[in-house]
């Protein structure tokens, strides 16, 4: 619970964030997904999500031990790289309201939000979000 959430939160939050296998491979909008590995340890990894013409990052996530040490920035950089490299701009992220500094400090600009409540949390809303895909455009990242 890196960003304080209570147990009751995270109660009603968890069947929404909990990513199978299935669920990669059984999604035929799934592009791509990618793990990041340090010395032999899964540490984070992204998935992205067609439709049409739009590219969602569809998930981007670490361990909370390697928050803030670059591994993030280096996911994104990836899905910006194979976003770009597919052709898309832009891709749109439907985040946590702890994530969007992240993904704001990275070059995504907000372009709405969706509300969210959670127990204790009636007016929690999920900032949405809209980056760039040009590697330059992402924040000057260093390459994954």
């Amino acid at each position: 619970m890196h960003w304080g959430y209570s147990a009751a939160q995270m109660a009603v939050l968890r069947p929404r964030l909990r990513v199978l296998p299935v669920h990669l491979t059984a999604q035929m909008s799934v592009q791509s997904a990618f793990v990041g590995v340090l010395a032999g340890e899964v540490i984070g990894f992204h998935s992205l999500l067609v439709d049409g013409q739009a590219c969602e990052l569809d998930n981007l996530w670490l361990l909370p031990a390697h928050i803030g040490r670059g591994f993030g920035r280096q996911l994104l950089a990836h899905a910006c790289a194979h976003a770009a490299a597919h052709g898309w701009r832009a891709l749109s992220v439907d985040a946590d309201p702890f994530a969007a500094p992240f993904y704001l400090h990275c070059g995504a600009r907000q372009v709405g939000q969706t509300p969210a409540p959670l127990p204790d949390l009636p007016h929690r809303a999920r900032p949405q979000l809209l980056l760039a895909v040009p590697l330059a455009a992402c924040g000057g990242l260093a390459r994954a």
